[in-house]
């Protein structure tokens, strides 16, 4: 009995974490795959504690991280008391206990070596069925049911949608960009950009191209600053850090910086293919730049910021509490008559969470990429070793790519690093305590 309930949940915890990947990809209105898979699993581990006669099983720690969820759940559950709408509140409170489920869930699950390959091949199909449908929207008119540019939209309760309301180049044209499982173009280039980096470490050479340049064209069919920029980096670290080919990264920049030097000085050549050339070089160079500001983007993003901090301030930082900062810019009347969510999610944690909160965070996120890169310089295992080197490169190219979202709270890939890496520490630290290959 209780052997078939094991593998009950080790079955149930793979669908809710494969469906945590998938996220709103499959649902019907707000309610989705992965909530269902949540709920089975919740059910299936109050039956399993009532077998142990509520008596939870305490195992040896390996590291205190996973607390810094339960801190993060208290201090926003006590929020709701200066919060400025209680339904928000709630909201956002649902937000983090679903996100703190899958990080934990991951945590639980990955106790060995074997667990946490298993768990890594799990996600990592899913996210090669994201990838491929993110390339077919790309280049035909396939688009999945539930995405914005769908016409079966209605027949999974949600409404049409107002491409306005969308921060992408291509909202003024007939391109219409791939969303894959995420519904947002953005979402979709920020969990692109996390996954890049298992490509980028794999031995295999043909996984490692193919898979780079599929999500460098996805990627750059999203255009988003803010996630491109993630990718450079995540690239220079990988030759950096992972690589070690200094002198290669070098050359490469230069390379680049004089590509574009060299488009600049033909910006008026009289050969029409060259001129246009240049031209489109030098228009993309001013878009990532901001000084091309599609819609208003920059301007209204600093101006959610400034009402952010606004609030901030007022609160003395102590924090406005889960779900104010939507709250908050509801009662200005929306950016540019439509924008609520603060579109920068370590700005958004600043003015909700509070200055000490938001300096928590900073650390615990900080430590977590130190370990992992202490990890990267082991050679005892190499699979361990590509799990830390591909979690820290996504870690650190996640900082700048989180302001590409309105927010990031809901954003279940987000969640799902956070639970692997602080996984790997663990398994890393379980395994030297035990005098074990690591």
């Amino acid at each position: 009995m209780i052997r078939s309930i094991k593998l009950n949940t080790d079955t149930l915890i793979q669908l809710m974490l494969g469906s945590a990947v998938i996220g709103i990809g499959i649902s019907y209105g707000d309610f989705y795959l992965f909530h269902f898979f949540l709920f089975a699993l919740f059910m299936v581990l109050l039956v399993q504690l009532k077998n142990l006669n509520l008596k939870l099983p305490f195992k040896k720690r390996f590291g205190n991280y996973d607390l810094l969820f339960l801190v993060m759940l208290v201090w926003y559950a006590i929020s709701i008391f200066w919060a400025p709408d209680i339904g928000y509140a709630g909201k956002y409170i649902f937000y983090i206990f679903c996100g703190i489920s899958i990080s934990m869930t991951i945590i639980y699950f990955s106790t060995t070596g074997k667990k946490l390959s298993a768990l890594f091949k799990t996600i990592g199909a899913v996210l090669l069925v994201d990838l491929f449908f993110a390339l077919l929207e790309s280049f035909t008119s396939f688009r999945l049911p539930v995405s914005p540019y769908s016409s079966l939209l209605p027949y999974f309760g949600k409404e049409a949608v107002n491409f306005s309301a969308f921060d992408n180049l291509f909202v003024y044209s007939d391109f219409r960009p791939p969303t894959g499982f995420h519904w947002n173009t953005n979402n979709l280039a920020i969990g692109m950009m996390m996954t890049l980096p298992f490509f980028l470490c794999s031995h295999q050479i043909i996984v490692k191209a193919l898979g780079t340049l599929a999500i460098l064209i996805i990627t750059v069919l999203a255009a988003s600053r803010a996630v491109f920029l993630g990718l450079i980096i995540i690239l220079c670290l990988y030759l950096v850090v992972v690589k070690k080919k200094i002198a290669t990264l070098f050359f490469i920049w230069v390379t680049v910086l004089g590509m574009f030097w060299g488009m600049s000085q033909l910006s008026e050549s009289e050969n029409p293919r060259i001129n246009e050339i240049a031209n489109s070089i030098e228009a993309i160079t001013l878009y990532l730049k901001g000084d091309i500001d599609v819609g208003g983007s920059l301007e209204w993003r600093r101006e959610l910021v400034n009402n952010g901090i606004d609030a901030l301030i007022a609160s003395n930082g102590l924090g406005v509490g889960a779900g104010g900062s939507v709250a908050i810019q509801e009662k200005l009347g929306g950016v540019a008559g439509r924008f609520t969510s603060m579109h920068n999610f370590w700005i958004e944690l600043l003015v909700e969470g509070g200055v000490v909160f938001f300096g928590l965070i900073l650390l615990w996120y900080g430590s977590i990429i130190f370990n992992l890169f202490k990890i990267t310089k082991s050679n005892r295992n190499k699979k361990l070793s590509y799990y830390a080197s591909s979690l820290l490169l996504s870690m650190i190219g996640f900082i700048p790519a989180a302001i590409a979202a309105s927010s990031t709270i809901y954003f279940f890939p987000m969640w799902i690093m956070f639970g692997l890496s602080i996984s790997v520490i663990y398994l890393y630290r379980k395994n030297l305590s035990n005098h074990k290959p690591i």
